[in-house]
């Protein structure tokens, strides 16, 4: 970790990763509380998601494509710069029409389809190959450790100095991240014709389609990924819907909702990641963990949604506090046993087209579920909405129960058995 922190160039896309990961969770929690504050409606949440997905889904092949052919370094520096720039000019337009919102963020999401590949790219120019599973590492706990920070903070900020200052705040991280990767080294590429690009996107979407195949011919595969897509979903859907759970079910005030909802499940959260890999390595079957976890999910929402949104304030905060950190258990407790099993199961070869575009299959899926669940809130209420999610998780634990023999085959090694 020593060699790795001494190295500045990782220190440069470090800080410019730390700096991106705060800003747009700040920035998630202003819009969508801020948005859902003006119109009081779900559905008008939700649609934020499709302003997210839609760069994801239409620019995200040839953004990764280009991404090779071009100066990783310069690509960073006007991403962020632009993000910079598209969050000044917005806060000047912030007290007009509430809709610039979905504007923002789909040009937002639009650069963040360069920022991102680019920043995992940059890692092996600047990282030495024996400190690079370090540096994956470090990234991947700054980017959930921003996430509580970001959501975290952003309510108090957003309540103390109020919708413009707080977007000027984002927009001065990120030009602070601008500079960071200013001084990044240029990357030498192998240069490519137009003909190697146009091969690029075809091979992208080749992937995801033999990839897709694999999965669903091989049901040893299927069953844990079919598992992370309903975690994945459902987590969506209760990121949309969060302004409305936390007032309708919760009954806190906005400004203390990403707090309150995040930094108890982001608790839950660390503690499965220190657990639950332990209890893999001594030797507990997976599907039995996540089985486990899944009890414990239904149960936290149950109680959550329908116990504790009953009592009286303190003990409201106190139980819905506890839940949020079981829940938060529970969804990594889910997530870390069907990923290992599915990385296990999956060939080394595999590995990349499965695994590479499950955030493109996730978002994918994703956009009619989320839609809905925001008509469903604004129509029938947060409560109803958490009813079906709870009644789809327990469709989900009855598929495992009743395919377990059928689909996760004892093994002689038991790390490599659901």
């Amino acid at each position: 970790m020593k060699m790795l922190l001494a190295n500045k160039f990782f220190l440069y896309i470090w800080v410019s990763q730390i700096l991106s990961q705060v800003t747009i969770n700040i920035l998630n929690f202003a819009l969508l509380f801020t948005l859902f504050e003006k119109t009081g409606s779900t559905i008008a949440t939700s649609f934020l998601w499709i302003a997210v997905a839609l760069p994801a889904l239409i620019i995200g092949p040839l953004a990764s494509a280009i991404v090779d052919i071009l100066d990783r370094r310069k690509i960073l520096v006007v991403t962020n710069l632009c993000q910079a720039i598209l969050i000044f000019t917005y806060a000047y337009l912030a007290n007009t029409t509430p809709f610039y919102i979905y504007f923002v963020v789909l040009l937002y999401s639009l650069l963040n389809q360069f920022y991102v590949p680019s920043e995992f790219a940059t890692l092996p120019h600047v990282v030495s190959e024996n400190l690079l599973a370090q540096a994956n590492g470090l990234f991947l706990i700054t980017q959930q450790a921003s996430l509580i920070l970001g959501f975290g903070v952003a309510g108090i900020i957003l309540h103390l100095y109020g919708f413009r200052d707080t977007l000027i705040l984002c927009g001065l991280l990120l030009l602070i991240a601008c500079i960071a990767t200013y001084f990044l080294p240029k990357m030498k590429l192998e240069h490519k014709g137009l003909g190697s690009f146009e091969k690029d996107v075809v091979v992208f979407f080749e992937n995801i389609v033999s990839g897709i195949r694999f999965i669903t011919e091989n049901k040893l595969v299927l069953a844990p990924f079919l598992i992370m897509v309903v975690m994945q979903m459902s987590l969506a859907i209760a990121v949309v819907n969060a302004p409305a759970l936390a007032m309708g079910v919760v009954r806190i005030p906005l400004a203390l909702a990403g707090a309150f909802l995040v930094v108890p499940g982001g608790i839950g959260a660390a503690l499965a990641a220190f657990i639950v890999p332990r209890r893999i390595n001594s030797g507990i079957r997976k599907i039995k963990i996540i089985k486990e976890s899944l009890l414990i999910l239904i149960f936290s929402l149950f109680l959550l949604v329908f116990l504790f949104s009953q009592l009286n304030y303190i003990f409201r905060i106190l139980g819905s506090f506890i839940a949020l950190i079981t829940i938060g258990y529970s969804y990594v407790g889910i997530i870390i046993p069907s990923q290992t099993f599915l990385q296990q199961k999956t060939p080394f070869d595999l590995r990349g087209r499965v695994f590479g575009n499950y955030w493109f299959l996730v978002t994918v899926l994703s956009v009619f579920p989320v839609i809905l669940s925001g008509t469903i809130t604004e129509i029938l209420g947060p409560k109803v909405l958490m009813l079906i999610l709870i009644m789809t998780i327990v469709a989900l634990l009855w598929f495992l129960q009743d395919r377990e023999k059928k689909f996760f085959l004892p093994e002689n090694n038991s790390q490599n058995k659901l």
